[in-house]
């Protein structure tokens, strides 16, 4: 029955006691989030525009965007054996996140860009930590993602599988963030390429947005676990939730292939061909077949 009960528990987001290496994740994430929504009210209220380098967007995504990450990745660490560095790493990477945002609001605070921004020696020196604590930050989530596709379990106080479903979301979306992460870093070469030629360094060939493929996986550690969670709660057998999790996985890689294909194409964002058309389709019919496999055996 004990074991019954740890395996019927083993999906609940806020079952467990909360363990010391989650804390530094946690504070993170609501500082992050907190943030985010406070430059919202300095949006509001100093107005200006959504776009461009230097506009009050910056804070409000990465704050917002970085926090929900965070968040997330404090929940999962509480799934994975814990290990000796543990504590002293997740205090390190929370304060590397905190700062690089940070870091970010501070040049959107003086009116300059946070990013491609070399114009003084302070705003290179700036731009530097910036991009040393993205680089700190990959290295620790490439680190957390290989932990999770072998050491994933449960806090419990015996070591309890944790449902399928729920384990293959945590990896499909831990491997998309770090695709993201190391997208984010072709980025920035890319960006520093265009500068030397005097081009937008946001945009590949004629009108590709280099941030739109950095973006689409980047929140799959999110969406993921929560479709789990909500497919669960719904009644959904196991069997179902893991079929609809693959397609899920399906649809957000196929998603990402699209957005690869449109920007190294040069092209905007909705600006389809046949081809980049095909392959949003069938990003929408795999979507649509994880929502299917949800429902299709849901009690009435």
């Amino acid at each position: 029955m004990v074991e019954c009960r740890a395996c019927e528990n083993s999906m609940n987001f806020t079952r467990y006691p909360t363990r010391r290496i989650q804390i530094p994740l946690y504070i993170a994430g609501w500082i992050l989030v907190l943030s985010g929504m406070f430059h919202i009210i300095v949006w509001m209220i100093d107005g200006g525009p959504w776009e461009g380098d230097v506009s009050w967007r910056k804070p409000i995504l990465f704050g917002l965007s970085t926090g929900a990450t965070m968040l997330s990745l404090g929940w999962l660490t509480g799934k994975l054996r814990p290990r000796s560095g543990d504590n002293l790493l997740f205090i390190l990477f929370s304060l590397a996140m905190v700062f690089e945002v940070a870091l970010i609001t501070l040049q959107t605070w003086r009116g300059v860009p946070s990013h491609f921004n070399r114009s003084t020696s302070y705003d290179a020196s700036v731009l530097f930590g910036i991009e040393a604590l993205i680089l700190f930050a990959t290295l620790v989530i490439a680190e957390l993602t290989r932990r999770n596709l072998t050491e994933l379990t449960t806090p419990a106080e015996h070591l309890v599988a944790i449902e399928r479903d729920m384990k293959l979301a945590i990896r499909g979306g831990m491997v998309l963030l770090l695709f993201a992460c190391l997208l984010g870093f072709v980025i920035v070469a890319h960006g520093n390429q265009q500068i030397v030629s005097h081009q937008p360094p946001g945009i590949y060939g004629k009108a590709g947005v280099t941030k739109f493929p950095h973006g689409v996986p980047i929140h799959a550690i999110q969406f993921l676990p929560i479709f789990a969670w909500c497919m669960r709660k719904t009644g959904c057998p196991e069997r179902q939730r893991t079929r609809s999790v693959r397609w899920a996985i399906a649809s957000i890689a196929l998603l990402t292939v699209f957005s690869i294909a449109q920007t190294l194409g040069g092209r905007a964002r909705f600006d389809l061909t046949w081809i980049s058309s095909a392959v949003l389709a069938l990003s929408a019919f795999a979507m649509a077949s994880a929502v299917w496999q949800a429902t299709r055996s849901m009690p009435a």
